[in-house]
């Protein structure tokens, strides 16, 4: 996105924005809880300092420590974030920068399960030393692939095999996303809109349908194992009042395992207009769905039917550009945080954090 368009959300903060939505789906509910604003600049090394941009996906290291992508770089971005016990935001410290081995369309990042880390064992061990835990998975769109990095030295150690039709996305619009299911038996990944393949991108008259990908964690996890895909319809960009024409983009920017093969889906829509923003976060429950793996394409023109439902648990034009979202702690007054991070995009938009209290059964 350009600059100028970036420029239309310092003008959409300072106007009231339609008040965010809950809803509640099988059990669940998200409520927004806060929000709290990153530094504009954050430590280098070496007594140097570099602007917090291009802040893509998130997740949580456990205690109060969070890490996140940062997208066309080779770095990461780490911070803590204190929460009270309804999720809301009580401050942010020790932002910081760290160095990755390689430079990369960065745009989501998960914590490595122990399964991950066994399964690479043996290949790591035979290029000594090996780094210690905790180990991140990060998903990059130029590639693409889901890549394992080790969060302390920022080396890569291997890689999460994904379906070779993968590799056919639109630009910039390719791998966007990775989680791991609660049990820690499997990642997941998807691009942000369809691939060519599947169906047209998203635009003013309608939607888009991507492809959620289930990958199972072998003990060869640089071969790509048999997957499940699951065909997800993206919602049309929001309606938004226009005062010139220009593009309109819908996709999915971040997905969340929450268990037993569900997921939360964040879509992010953007209008060249007012709001600049919408974003939406979506239940998903994959059992029993069909598996669209074996089809080559047209997903978009199958029936509505042979995709994956959803059910909307949030939804909001915050004025921002959501792009990542992770679970975090368990609250002391019941739930657990979930907290999404905004991009800037470079200009001076505030890099958000927003948490949320998500309960259910």
């Amino acid at each position: 996105m350009t600059r100028a368009l970036f420029a239309a959300v310092v003008l959409v903060l300072t106007i009231p924005l339609p008040a965010a939505r809950s809803e509640e789906a099988a059990g669940f509910r998200l409520e927004q809880v806060g929000t709290l604003q990153l530094p504009a600049d954050v430590e280098a090394g070496g007594g140097t300092t570099m602007p917090l941009t291009g802040v893509s996906g998130l997740a949580w290291l456990g205690d109060d420590r969070w890490v996140a992508a940062i997208d066309n770089s080779d770095k990461l971005a780490t911070f803590r974030l204190a929460l009270g016990p309804e999720g809301e935001p009580a401050g942010v410290s020790d932002v910081a920068v760290r160095p990755l081995q390689h430079g990369h369309d960065y745009e989501d990042v998960a914590l490595c399960p122990p399964h991950l880390e066994a399964a690479l064992a043996a290949t790591v061990a035979a290029q000594p030393p090996v780094p210690p835990p905790p180990w991140l998975l990060l998903c990059e769109e130029d590639t693409p692939a889901l890549r394992v990095v080790a969060f302390t030295a920022g080396s890569e150690l291997g890689r999460v095999g994904i379906p070779a039709m993968l590799q056919s996305r639109r630009p910039n619009r390719g791998l966007e996303a990775v989680a791991v299911d609660a049990e820690g038996d499997c990642v997941w990944t998807a691009t942000e809109e369809a691939l060519p393949a599947d169906g047209p991108a998203a635009a003013e008259t309608g939607g888009t349908v991507v492809r959620l990908t289930r990958i199972p964690i072998t003990d060869s996890p640089a071969a790509a194992p048999t997957t499940r895909q699951f065909g997800y319809s993206v919602d049309p960009p929001h309606a938004a009042v226009r005062p010139v024409p220009g593009d309109s983009l819908s996709g999915v920017v971040a997905i969340v395992a929450v268990g037993h093969e569900r997921l939360l889906v964040l879509e992010r829509s953007f209008a060249a207009g007012l709001p600049p923003f919408e974003s939406r976060i979506y239940l998903v429950d994959s059992r029993g769905a069909p598996d669209v793996a074996g089809v080559a394409g047209g997903l978009a023109a199958r029936p509505a039917a042979s995709r994956v439902a959803k059910q909307l648990l949030w939804k909001a034009a915050v004025g921002v550009n959501l792009e990542g979202l992770a679970t975090g702690p368990p609250l002391a007054k019941g739930g657990r945080a979930v907290v999404a991070i905004a991009d800037n995009g470079g200009t001076n938009v505030p890099t958000l954090l927003v948490t949320f209290r998500l309960t259910n059964p």
